[in-house]
């Protein structure tokens, strides 16, 4: 029996509305009216506050210090602070654990598996941190930010591919358990096909879970 998995690339979209659209996903595969999705967004620059954090405590660099450059969004979704932004491959899985017996440790070991043998095959050795960091040398390259609510997956993994690493840096809002950050560029010393790369996660995620793309975007490659 085929197990689909719906492939949505949304493009370039303000966290805002997005939160609006992931929220919708996350109603209708709890409903069981669509398949397992992946969905790829670019989000430009954004601090997201989860249930744990508090706006009022972000202190940004001198630099950065007016707000509307690095708009700040609060969400219901776990977690303290983090950021997304231009440069990095940021994937919104929203998955049926119980439809796919699943539970959450499972899901995040093959979640993880993905990532290495991903950046394994750039060449990039990486291991997994606690809290579901992704690193090289011990330096945070990615991160699997997922929660379930009701067995439906919410929230994102990303992945830094070409970003600024100097804007990351000042940031600092990720936990400590990694002792910097890095990007696949940084590692490549070349930019890296963010199309490609797309095309490469799919087919790993593809094989880790059984699952037969069902793509829902033509513009996915694009």
């Amino acid at each position: 029996m085929h197990r689909y998995l719906q492939i949505v690339n949304l493009g370039k979209k303000e966290f805002g509305d997005f939160y609006k659209i992931n929220h919708r996903f996350w109603l209708q595969r709890l409903a069981n009216d669509i398949n397992d999705s992946l969905i790829f967004v670019d989000h430009p620059h954004v601090i997201i506050v989860g249930n744990q954090g508090n706006s009022t405590e972000i202190k940004l660099p001198y630099a950065m210090a007016r707000r509307e450059d690095m708009p700040v969004s609060q969400t219901d979704w776990d977690g303290e602070m983090t950021y997304r932004g231009p440069g990095q491959l940021v994937i919104y899985p929203v998955m049926h654990l119980l439809r796919q017996g699943l539970t959450m440790d499972e899901l995040m070991q093959k979640m993880e598996n993905i990532f290495i043998i991903l950046l394994h095959q750039y060449g990039i050795q990486a291991h997994i941190l606690p809290g579901g960091i992704i690193a090289v040398d011990g330096c945070k390259i990615g991160s699997i930010d997922l929660e379930e609510r009701q067995k439906v997956t919410r929230f994102s993994m990303v992945l830094n591919v070409n970003p600024r690493l100097s804007l990351l840096r000042m940031l600092q809002l990720e936990d400590n358990q990694a002792k910097g950050v890095t990007s696949m560029y940084h590692q490549l010393k070349k930019k890296v096909d963010v199309r490609q790369l797309k095309m490469h996660f799919i087919s790993k995620f593809e094989e880790e879970f059984g699952y037969t793309m069902e793509d829902s975007s033509a513009s996915l490659f694009a």
